[in-house]
């Protein structure tokens, strides 16, 4: 494993300079001169590795962040069509119950998606037993 800095000399002063990794010019904290160095390849492989797994990092931030805004994007889908199916059932089901599954269905976390859809199809189905 590579160390996080190279040590060198100034070339003006002989002052010791550290070079951080990946960088290529530095100023020496004794004469102020400005100093370049070539990196090796040993160290630009390092920093590339490291450029690449920032890289690997954010694009996975992204990806996840997509994905909740898919996730948010259906369960509204959802709450609407079962505000829409709440509302559809209120002829059979009746107000209070029709007004109870739309509230249901428009509440986010509780109620919503499918299992308002299936406490739907219980009324349903028992309204129409009794008929």
């Amino acid at each position: 494993m590579m160390a996080e800095a190279s040590s060198h000399h100034c070339p003006n002063c002989s002052a010791p300079v550290e070079v951080p990794l990946g960088e290529v010019e530095v100023f020496c904290d004794y004469c102020d001169s400005q100093l370049r160095f070539i990196p090796g390849a040993e160290e630009l492989e390092v920093v590339r590795t490291r450029e690449e797994m920032k890289y690997r990092e954010r694009v996975a931030v992204e990806k996840q962040i997509l994905r909740n805004k898919l996730h948010h994007e259906e369960m509204n889908r959802w709450r609407e069509t079962a505000a829409k199916v709440a509302i559809a059932a209120v002829p059979l089901v009746g107000r209070t119950a029709g007004r109870a599954l739309f509230g249901a269905a428009l509440r986010k976390g509780g109620g919503c998606g499918i299992g308002c859809l299936a406490v739907l199809g219980g009324l349903i189905a028992a309204v129409l037993a009794l008929l």
